[in-house]
């Protein structure tokens, strides 16, 4: 039986069906964005996120790509969580001040003013007592 040495650019057919696999889409493990949450925006929910991420990027190390997106959108929504509380954070301590200052603002005046009369009255009663004793010494 002869030998057919093809050369490698020659093509080759195939009778049967091809399966072909694609590769998966990339797994977005949102690492850095939970490590944000958890420095600086709100630690107990950026840890939780830290945490699916974690799971989200062991999981498509090991091809349990469907674990590994659905931990992935748990991350995510643990991160927007956590920005949604440090923004609600952000805004009660600038309320906070700003009752604060307009509670010193009407009772400071208030405080002021009793302690301005109170002074008066002393400077007065002492201006009295010496105009009293040049009087007296007359």
């Amino acid at each position: 039986m002869p030998t057919i040495d093809a050369p490698s650019s020659s093509p080759i057919l195939i009778d049967g069906p091809i399966d072909v696999q694609q590769a998966p889409a990339r797994v977005r493990h949102y690492f850095i964005f939970s490590i944000f949450s958890a420095i600086c925006l709100c630690p107990a929910t950026g840890l939780v996120a830290l945490a699916y991420s974690l799971k989200s990027s062991a999981k498509a190390d090991v091809k349990f790509h469907d674990k590994a997106r659905l931990y992935s959108r748990r991350a995510l929504l643990w991160n927007l969580i956590s920005i949604v509380l440090a923004l609600c954070s952000f805004f009660m301590v600038l309320a906070f001040c700003y009752y604060f200052n307009e509670m010193v603002k009407v009772y400071g005046n208030s405080a002021d003013s009793i302690y301005q009369k109170q002074r008066y009255n002393e400077i007065n009663n002492e201006i009295n007592r010496m105009i009293q004793s040049f009087a007296n010494d007359k």
